[in-house]
C-alpha cells in the first residue's frame, strides 16, 4: 500500500513540475516577445488632409457647465496607422531620428506598417467620412 502512495507522490510531483516549467516557459517566452522584442502592432489615430485623401470626421464637443464628465474637443480629421512597434522603438533611440517625425507616420517601403482611410464600412458610430474633392 505504501508503495502506491510513493509512486502517486512521485507521479504528482513530476506532473506539477512540469506544469509550472510549461508555464514558467509560457510567461517567459511572452515576455521576450513582447517586452525584449516589441513585437506587436499599435495603432493611433494621425493627422489627415480631406483635400487629399479619405479621412474620418469628429465633429466638435462642447460641454455644458453642469457636466463634469464631458470633456470638450475641436472637430478634427484623420486616418488611422497601423505601425510596429519595434520600429518605432528603434526609431527613439537612432540619434538622425530617419522616419521619425512629430507623429507616426510609414517610411517608403516599411514592412507592417498601414494607413486606414475612412470607408462606410470602417467609419465608427458617430462619425462621419470626408471626401477629397476632385478638381
Amino acid at each position: 500500500m505504501e508503495t502506491i502512495n510513493n509512486k502517486s507522490k512521485i507521479g504528482s510531483r513530476i506532473f506539477y513540475t512540469i506544469l509550472i516549467l510549461v508555464i514558467l516557459g509560457s510567461v517567459g517566452f511572452t515576455f521576450w516577445r513582447i517586452v525584449i522584442q516589441k513585437d506587436y502592432q499599435i495603432v493611433a489615430e494621425t493627422s489627415c488632409d480631406p483635400k487629399v485623401e479619405s479621412c474620418f470626421h469628429r465633429e466638435a464637443v462642447t460641454c455644458d457647465s453642469t457636466d463634469p464628465s464631458c470633456e470638450p474637443a475641436d472637430a478634427s480629421d484623420y486616418k488611422i496607422i497601423s505601425k510596429s512597434a519595434s520600429t518605432i522603438f528603434a526609431c527613439e533611440q537612432t540619434a538622425d531620428k530617419f522616419g521619425c517625425g512629430e507623429e507616426l507616420s510609414c517610411v517608403q517601403n516599411e514592412p507592417n506598417c498601414s494607413y486606414t482611410l475612412c470607408a462606410t464600412d470602417t467609419v465608427p458610430d458617430g462619425e462621419s467620412c470626408t471626401a477629397p474633392v476632385q478638381e
